[in-house]
């Protein structure tokens, strides 16, 4: 499969995340590519991640998705990650996402290739930021 990389999606006028046959169509994602999903949440000043826990394995896709009208921007926490997670990150053009500003905005991270270990990150916005973190295992 070639690699997917980064991919920061608009929202569209669906009430709901595109379904994986809709996804993979719109990015060209192989049948046997694996996509997790990040729905972004939360109300006033509370951002919730559901689920602020993944695990993954290497060649598998994660999907931030937006649900709401705030900005929100994922921060990999460089310091907590190895060298090669970081690197990985850097090769790849995913150690500093841009930020969701639409409503149902969406953010597609590609984990092909990447080490395994874990991924620390952050997600800032209007509300205080909170972490999550996405597990890489080999299969």
């Amino acid at each position: 499969m070639a690699a997917v990389g980064l991919f920061l999606l608009a929202g569209c006028d669906r009430p709901d995340p595109p379904s994986d046959p809709e996804l993979r169509a719109e990015l060209g994602i192989a049948d046997e590519v694996q996509i997790h999903r990040v729905m972004v949440t939360g109300a006033a000043e509370v951002t919730r991640l559901i689920p602020a826990y993944l695990e993954v394995t290497a060649g598998d896709l994660v999907q931030f998705q937006i649900r709401g009208h705030r900005v929100h921007q994922v921060v990999f926490e460089t310091d907590e990650l190895t060298a090669e997670a970081r690197a990985f990150l850097e090769r790849t053009g995913q150690l500093a996402p841009p930020p969701l500003t639409a409503s149902e905005a969406r953010l597609v991270l590609s984990f092909e290739g990447a080490p395994e270990g874990i991924y620390p990150y952050r997600m800032d916005g209007y509300a205080p930021s909170v972490t999550g973190h996405i597990m890489v295992r080999h299969p």
